[in-house]
């Protein structure tokens, strides 16, 4: 992406160059160069971009198809997604900061939820009721209607994607609000549901603030769904304007997730994966592993090994594919080397990495890797989310305060746990109060089979997997009596 690119905002069959909220701006994290600029919505875009979307469902052509043939739209967008895979990831990992890998990956497993998606379409099945003699019953599922799409910047086509996609297979109406941080790709995607074929009105793109778009969408009466996903604060006022008139939500939220390593790990497999698990993408994901419960007789050595990785590093901007990108923003920047003081005071820090010498990343948002030891689970470093790449390491003895320890946030997204036990691994993830336990991995590929979700302050509600389509459909009943005499 060699010259600066301007974001409209997308209404139905309209593309609107300005916005009554003005132009924004967004910056490549590495470098500080303006990378796009975009029209920012107000309440004129807002209500033209629910009343597409609200035709569309009622009125327009895509309830009426078949659900195959809804279905092979879907799967043309997935097409379409992997055609255009390289440009995609290059403007992503500009937009964004993300190294170049981790780009590809995004658009890798956007394609797999449109595949994945548009082969449930034609599988949304109903069910019977046996009521006995003369009666019959069943329940069909019905879209719920306009669904709207919050997406936070950390990963803003891949959450497109994963929220879009089930909402189109159960036959809904989509807006689509990105973050004002990382615009690009979400026009992109735009581009792509239109060449491959949805109708008019069916997906719409509103770019702007969140505290003027976001909220105005929220609160719009004419919308009938919320999907949400970023920080806790943010989630809570979505909540509030979607009570405003009682729409169900989505919520995927913050985390502070555990990992467990047990003294019978295999050291040279589990290291790796702990540290992807606090560093993919400088820390800035929503179930990162950012508190390390590490057994007492091998913590030292896992210090010790863990420190020598993240020394060895290279930070760089995303599109050369470094170890590691900058974080999202120098605002950002700011938030986080707040914890890294706040580190020093709760046990001791150590550091990896050394920031970029070259001039051209001067201005970058980079922060160095670190890990944090001597701070028990009850200090802030340890329990509070830093969406940076800061891993907590804490001793324990025995399995059961391990377990006690992970359980003890005000998250519960995710867990990993470390260990070459079985009845170790399993005895301990079921006692574990997260959505999703991994065992001797943080991660499996293009995963989007299986459902994601949390407990406590991580959110409600279920993304991928067959469980997401549940948020965007309801159930309807019809009972018959039908007796002979």
């Amino acid at each position: 992406m060699t010259d600066r690119a301007y974001i409209p905002i997308v209404v139905g069959n309209k593309v609107l160059n300005e916005g009554s909220d003005g132009v924004g701006q967004s910056f490549d994290p590495a470098t500080g160069v303006l990378v796009a600029e975009f029209a920012r919505a107000g309440a004129v875009e807002v209500d033209m971009a629910v009343a597409a979307a609200r035709e569309a469902f009622d009125n327009g052509p895509w309830r009426r198809m078949r659900p195959f043939e809804r279905g092979r739209i879907l799967h043309r967008i997935g097409e379409l997604m992997l055609q255009r895979r390289d440009e995609i990831a290059r403007k992503e990992s500009i937009d964004s900061g993300k190294p170049l890998r981790d780009s590809y990956w995004e658009v890798d497993c956007s394609a797999r939820f449109f595949e994945f998606y548009g082969g449930a379409a034609d599988k949304l099945h109903g069910s019977s009721i046996p009521l006995g003699p003369d009666w019959s019953d069943w329940t069909v599922k019905e879209a719920i209607g306009v669904s709207l799409h919050i997406i936070p910047w950390n990963y803003p086509f891949q959450l497109i994607a994963r929220g879009v996609a089930p909402a189109l297979a159960a036959g809904c109406a989509v807006i689509i609000k990105p973050s004002a941080d990382t615009p690009v790709t979400a026009y992109e995607f735009m581009k792509i549901c239109q060449e491959a074929g949805l109708p008019e009105g069916l997906v719409n793109l509103v770019n702007g603030r969140g505290s003027v778009a976001g909220d105005l969408l929220a609160r719009h009466k004419g919308v009938d769904q919320i999907t949400f996903t970023g920080s806790v604060p943010t989630g809570e006022r979505v909540l509030v304007a979607a009570a405003s008139h009682a729409i169900p939500c989505n919520m995927e939220l913050g985390g502070k997730s555990p990992q467990i390593l047990f003294a019978d790990a295999d050291l040279d497999k589990s290291l790796p994966i702990v540290a992807g698990g606090f560093l993919t993408h400088c820390g800035q994901v929503c179930n990162a592993g950012t508190r390390l419960f590490v057994e007492r007789s091998i913590h030292d050595r896992v210090v010790d090994k863990l420190h020598a990785r993240i020394s060895a590093m290279t930070l760089g901007a995303g599109v050369d594919d470094p170890d590691m990108g900058p974080l999202i923003s120098r605002a950002h920047k700011n938030d986080v080397e707040r914890y890294y003081d706040i580190a020093r005071k709760d046990g001791e820090l150590l550091l990896g990495a050394d920031l970029p010498k070259s001039a051209s990343l001067a201005e970058g948002a980079f922060v160095r890797p670190g890990l944090v030891i001597g701070a028990n689970n009850s200090t802030q470093i340890a329990r509070e989310e830093i969406f940076g790449p800061i891993l907590t390491v804490i001793p324990f003895d025995t399995a059961e305060e391990a377990v006690a320890g992970a359980n003890d946030s005000p998250f519960g997204l995710v867990a990993g746990i470390h260990t070459t036990n079985i009845n170790k691994a399993l005895g301990v993830g079921e006692k574990l109060r997260v959505g999703q336990v991994w065992i001797n991995a943080f991660g499996v590929g293009l995963d989007v089979e299986f459902p994601f979700g949390g407990f406590k302050l991580s959110g409600f509600g279920r993304e991928k997997g067959l469980e997401a389509l549940s948020a965007y459909q309801q159930v309807k009943n019809f009972a018959i009596h039908h007796p002979l005499a």
